[in-house]
């Protein structure tokens, strides 16, 4: 059997995740993941295609275990937007409890539910905006319902 099949070894696509580590087991090489040191920022995460796809399942149950980064106690940074001064407003939590997160590091909202679920498959719409980039458009609070979408949305499924 041997002679017909080359032995590969997997590894992650992205290893300057600090959660990632190799183990030998066999002789193979196998990827596991530190779930409980795993990046709870969502600004700071690496996208889930850039896992191994042996561990996606394991690595998005982890983060579901998670939930949703909400940090409460953080000084939310006010900028000007037109003639007001915004800010991200900590009860919106509560009108998006089961996916809303917001990154101290990028001062941004994203979607836990999209992070996890979504397809990568280059720019969605407004989607990668709470994906990758991170929404923060205080003035638009309209966006994050909009964002829910309809029946067949992730949210919704």
């Amino acid at each position: 059997m041997d002679k017909f099949v080359i032995r590969t070894n997997i590894s992650l696509l992205h290893e300057s995740n600090e959660s990632a580590r190799k183990v030998e087991d066999d002789g193979q090489k196998i990827e596991q993941v530190e779930l409980s040191s795993l990046i709870a920022d969502p600004g700071l995460r690496i996208s889930i295609s850039q896992y191994h796809p042996n561990i996606r399942d394991r690595v998005r149950r982890a983060y579901l275990q998670k939930g949703p980064c909400q940090p409460n106690n953080h000084n939310f940074k006010k900028r000007k937007i037109g003639d007001s001064i915004r800010r991200f407003c900590p009860t919106w939590y509560g009108d998006h409890e089961s996916w809303l997160e917001y990154s101290v590091e990028k001062e941004a909202v994203f979607c836990l539910c999209c992070y996890l679920f979504k397809n990568d498959v280059g720019r969605q719409g407004s989607g990668d905006s709470f994906v990758k980039e991170g929404f923060d458009g205080w003035n638009k609070k309209y966006r994050l319902d909009k964002h829910v979408g309809g029946t067949n949305s992730a949210h919704n499924l």
